[in-house]
């Protein structure tokens, strides 16, 4: 079934769309990546580092990244 299509990681079919969504251990990593975003702009907030800063950016690219993929 799958080999067929070629689905990969860019793939934006409805059966992958509904698995991404239905998968615990996606919605797992996601949630887990808000909890690490809020701690972090915690942290951010008292103690202004730029590795903190950084590491921030690249948290909220990635947690956006799993939300787009998810929805659309």
């Amino acid at each position: 079934m799958f080999s067929k299509k070629k689905h990969g990681f860019f793939c934006r079919c409805e059966l992958c769309k509904l698995k991404r969504r239905q998968s615990i251990l996606y919605i797992g990593c996601l949630i887990a990546f808000v909890i690490v975003i809020l701690y972090q702009a915690f942290l951010t907030i008292l103690v202004t580092t730029k590795l903190n800063a950084v590491l921030l950016f690249i948290e909220l690219m990635m947690f956006t990244i799993g939300i787009v993929r998810m929805l659309f």
